[in-house]
């Protein structure tokens, strides 16, 4: 996709997102081999539709199954007709509208984050007079999840649940982990566990849910060339423990990051006690880096020019300061970086925001506008997939 061209032909409006279509088949594809390859069979990818649930329908055909973590998320997934043994339904609060919807819909596996959670799904399953799957979560001593002696009792109380089948455990403990040692002692642990369980209760697992947390790449100097060696390891490893169960590898970010680009224009331009800085027509409220604390890392930019005659110059090769819309000195997008002869009207494009830049974005503050959702495949070419939305009128309330 020549994202440059799309806009210099002034095809695309700003501030948008882009959605690569095909570089999402390529890069989960490319995914979908190694565990395919690798994993020796054993092994299972989930998309965690946090992360973008733009992508939810096309991953869903790719994935053996999607986490869903909220009522919005199920409603998702049933928009899309999205088949329930391909849901696998968590959360840290479920209530009991949601366990009884899912189980009416059929979703095929239910995490279990509390004791109270445990009885309503118990209650339902009951009522509903359906067999549901669950996955007791295993706490890492965060808000998630429940401790291995609530897990027991899960265990234990639910031989005797005819309508309940417990099938396994499952765990995740964080996000753009550093290392793979931390996630193979982490898949240690919990395969110890199981074994514990196994010997105490009789308990026959199929399936180990668990959630990596893989780094990806973002910033100038990260690494971008060995995207999947870590992933190739961490299902190396998995295959290599020879489990007479399933391992179901949950990956949310990884899967997203990297197919999405944020469009944005540069309104303004000034300089102030020897600082140059553009103002862009987006912010903060749209874009979102995880680790860029203070906007102190620089992103991957392009830098597209829409008019090489314009006045609105400062210099060639200087540092600039990024800057949004918004009436907060927070709005900082890249606190210092070079371009050459940035102007009003020419656009930049930030690269790699496909994972929660659309959603964890303070997407309300100051009432502006969302920004406009465009999709691009060599197949169906460009097409705007979401309008501009106002803000103004949720922010309004009752008068």
């Amino acid at each position: 996709m020549n994202i440059g061209k799309l806009i210099q032909d002034k095809r695309i409006k700003t501030p948008a997102y882009i959605w690569d279509i095909d570089m999402l088949d390529e890069h989960v594809n490319k995914a979908c081999t190694i565990a395919d390859e690798i994993g020796k069979g054993k092994v299972e990818l989930c998309y965690a539709m946090k992360a973008n649930p733009l992508f939810t329908k096309c991953l869903s055909e790719k994935m053996r199954h999607i986490e869903v973590c909220s009522p919005g998320e199920f409603e998702i997934c049933k928009t899309f007709s999205i088949p329930g043994d391909k849901i696998i339904l968590s959360g840290v609060n479920k209530d009991p509208d949601l366990i009884r919807d899912a189980i009416e819909y059929g979703v095929g596996i239910i995490t279990v984050e509390s004791l109270r959670q445990y009885t309503l799904i118990k209650e339902h399953a009951n009522s509903n007079k359906s067999i549901v799957r669950i996955l007791p979560r295993l706490t890492n001593g965060a808000q998630f999840g429940m401790s291995k002696e609530d897990i027991e009792y899960v265990i234990e109380d639910s031989i005797n649940v005819q309508q309940l089948n417990t099938i396994g455990i499952h765990f995740f403990s964080g996000t753009q982990k550093k290392s793979i040692d931390k996630d193979i002692e982490e898949i240690d642990k919990i395969i110890e566990l199981v074994e514990k369980l196994r010997q105490m209760y009789g308990f026959e697992p199929k399936l180990l849910e668990y959630g990596p947390g893989l780094k990806v790449p973002y910033f100038t100097g990260d690494d971008f060339d060995s995207l999947y060696d870590v992933f190739s390891t961490l299902i190396g490893y998995v295959a290599g423990l020879e489990l007479d169960y399933t391992v179901g590898v949950e990956l949310g970010r990884f899967f997203a990051f990297n197919s999405m680009s944020y469009i944005t224009a540069i309104d303004d331009i000034k300089r102030i006690n020897d600082v140059n800085i553009c103002i862009v027509d987006g912010g903060i409220h749209h874009i979102n880096y995880y680790g860029q604390n203070m906007a102190m890392r620089t992103p991957l930019i392009d830098h597209v020019r829409m008019n090489d005659n314009t006045v609105d110059k400062i210099s060639d090769e200087a540092e600039w300061r990024i800057c949004g819309s918004l009436c907060t000195f927070a709005d900082i997008l890249v606190r210092k970086t070079t371009f050459s002869e940035l102007n009003i009207g020419d656009v930049l494009v930030f690269r790699n925001v496909g994972a929660y830049s659309m959603t964890e974005s303070p997407a309300l503050f100051l009432s502006r506008k969302l920004p406009y959702i465009y999709s691009y495949s060599e197949k169906d070419g460009l097409k705007m997939i979401r309008d501009t939305k106002d803000t103004y009128s949720i922010n309004i309330g009752q008068i």
